[in-house]
Parts: C-alpha cells; structure tokens; sequence
C-alpha cells in the first residue's frame, strides 16, 4: 500500500460521520501530502469508495512544515486540493483541523469565484498580478482606533446581543477603506465559515473549541474568530444560513455597506 494512503482511507471513515453536521462532508476532495521533497496526491475514486494514490512528483509548491491548506493544483488541473503534511495524521486535533481545509474546498467549488467577484479588490489584485492577497494584504492591524473597535466588536460577539453586534461591526466598516472593508468581509466570510464548521466538529468530539485570533495584538486569525462567532450566532437566528453561503454572504455585508454609506 503506498505511504499515507492507509491513514487517509481511515480520514475518509471519519468524514462520514460528520456528513450529519454538514453536507459537504458528502464530498470527497484531492489530498496532497508533502513529505520531505516529495509531494504524494491522492484521490478519492466513487468506484470503489476509496482514495486512491494518483502520483508522486517533486515538490514544486514549496509546502512548508505542518502546513494546512487548501489550494488549486497544477499537478490535478488545477483542482482544489487539500494540502498536508505528515502531521496531519497524528491525532484527532489535527485531523479537525484536515477537515477545515475540506470545507475550503467546496466552499472554492460552489460559491468562491461567484462570490469573490463580487469584490473589487479581488479584481485589483487580479489586475496587478497578486495572487497571495488573501494572506498577504496590508490591513491594519496595529491602527489603534481600528483595533479598538474590534476588541469592541469581539466583546459584543460574546454578549450575543445582535444590536450591540451590529453596532460595533457598524463602527468598525466606518473606520475602514472601502478596500480594507472589503478584504474584511471576504476572509471573515470565507475562514469564518470554515471555523464555524470545524468547532462543530470540536464540539461533537469533545474537543477544545478554536478562539485562536481573539486577543491583541491582531492578525489574519481575528478574522477567524470574528466570522465564525458571527455565523454561529446567525445561524442561531436563521438555519439556513447553515447551508446557503451566498445568502449568508450577503447578510454579513448589511454593516459594511451601512458603514460604508455613513462615511
């Protein structure tokens, strides 16, 4: 049997259990393991309900240790693909964290292109070429009013209280560039969801929910905490959010575009 695909067919048990806590745990995604300089991709094959090993080519992505992605392969068509590393296999912590990046990907095939071109700063990045501007974009993180209101707007997430909620993302919209408000919405949005569903899947386990990004000083991993509190609260209030992202969407631009308006 080829390297790791034992541990992925046993993933793939796994998964079916989670089909009740969400649909797109029905799908199967490639999986790429990057071991060392080598990079091992497996598909899943509806014939025989199993992964399956595809080919085994050098390492040209460059993944780094213990990295967790999802992403477009050249190697499969350019296929989105979840991207591993050994790691991913040791326990069940890690294995949550796999899964995430499964919700990535059918996030990618469903709604991704049809919901981030609704953006322009996704067409400015297109335009100049800038194909890492989900993880690499200037926002402000160190802006003291900026971060002020979101410690303001994390503080309101865990009242629960919607109208303190909205106030505060409100406040937040107005203190941003139409852009910087923008590339908030999408990654609040896009890895917002993709937590919401992984601490589903914590909490079904057993396992310590993930709030990583919820202190100062801020990056990338606040908007995590912020879209998946968020979701979890709308959800709440309206279930199908659950499962329509695209109207899920377009309720969480109702303070961005307030805010927007009001500056």
């Amino acid at each position: 049997m080829h390297t790791f695909l034992q541990q992925i067919n046993e993933l793939s048990e796994l998964q079916r259990e989670l089909v009740s806590l969400h649909p797109f745990f029905a799908e199967h995604h490639p999986v790429v393991v990057a071991d060392e300089v080598l990079l091992h991709i497996y598909d899943y094959s509806s014939r025989t309900g199993q992964y399956e090993w595809v080919k085994t080519v050098p390492d040209d992505l460059y993944i780094p240790d213990d990295c967790l992605a999802a992403m477009p392969v050249h190697h499969l068509n350019d296929r989105m693909c979840a991207i591993v590393t050994a790691s991913v296999f040791k326990d069940l912590e890690q294995k949550v964290f796999l899964f995430h990046e499964y919700v990535h990907c059918s996030v990618y095939g469903k709604y991704k292109e049809r919901i981030v071109d609704r953006l322009q700063i996704k067409h400015k990045m297109t335009q100049i070429k800038r194909v890492t501007w989900e993880i690499d974009y200037e926002f402000p993180y160190e802006d003291e009013i900026i971060a002020e209101r979101i410690k303001s707007l994390l503080f309101a997430l865990k009242s629960e209280d919607f109208q303190q909620i909205q106030a505060a993302r409100t406040a937040l919209f107005e203190s941003l560039t139409e852009e910087q408000a923008e590339y908030w919405s999408w990654l609040e949005w896009n890895e917002g969801y993709a937590r919401y569903v992984e601490n589903l899947i914590r909490a079904e386990y057993g396992l310590k929910l993930n709030h990583y990004g919820d202190t100062a000083p801020f990056n990338r991993l606040v908007f995590y905490e912020c879209g998946s509190e968020y979701i979890r609260l709308l959800v709440k209030e309206q279930p199908a959010y659950h499962t329509d992202l695209e109207q899920l969407f377009d309720r969480m631009q109702v303070e961005r575009l307030a805010g927007f308006v009001s500056q």
